[in-house]
């Protein structure tokens, strides 16, 4: 079965992130002092997020280890520096994919003592095990998001290199997807330099 991928520009991932922050305005019973970001993909949208809403900012990180003793947990690799106790908490990410990193990150918080805990993501896939409060858009793409970019053009390359595709396919393909000439040269001669030395 072919993936079928979602590519979003700049553009409309802010245009995607400012419906989200209109639901939460609109939404009179949701009232948040701060907003938390889940490190990495909940960056970008955090900071956007705390624009539209005029509220600070804090962040950690999660991130997924596959080693043999821990394979698939989540752990938190940069804590949280900021005391939110009694705060009203808006926990963001980019993408409710599994629903894991969500349920992972609430439980962190819950140790911090928040007067709430409120959710929200750009986006939300129908199968995940966690809905946040409120999301942007539902899809069952692949979603290549914009702050991406390093390392989708990497992964593909690599992956078409493998399967025989030629340059020019391989070119082709990642224009189809919306990256520039300009990105796919630079992943190119930064990170794949390697990869394209002939002996």
């Amino acid at each position: 079965m072919q993936i079928a991928y979602l590519p979003v520009t700049w553009q409309e991932f802010h245009s995607l992130i400012q419906k989200l922050a209109a639901k939460i305005l609109d939404h009179e019973k949701t009232k948040v002092d701060e907003l938390v970001a889940i490190g990495r993909g909940g960056l970008s949208v955090g900071l956007i997020l705390s624009d539209y809403l005029r509220i600070p900012i804090y962040s950690f990180t999660i991130q997924s280890y596959t080693d043999i003793k821990k394979q698939g947990e989540l752990e938190i690799t940069e804590t949280l520096g900021r005391p939110i106790r009694g705060k009203r908490v808006l926990l963001v990410d980019d993408n409710a994919d599994s629903g894991k990193t969500f349920l992972r990150a609430i439980r962190y918080l819950a140790e911090f003592h928040p007067a709430s805990i409120t959710t929200a993501s750009v986006f939300y896939k129908p199968w995940s095990a966690y809905r946040p409060d409120y999301f942007a858009l539902s899809t069952k793409k692949w979603i290549l998001f914009p702050h991406e970019v390093t390392e989708w053009v990497y992964a593909f390359t690599k992956r078409m290199e493998k399967e025989g595709k030629s340059q020019e396919a391989i070119q082709s393909f990642l224009v189809s997807l919306g990256y520039t000439p300009d990105q796919i040269t630079f992943v190119r001669r930064r990170h794949l330099t390697k990869l394209h030395k002939h002996p």
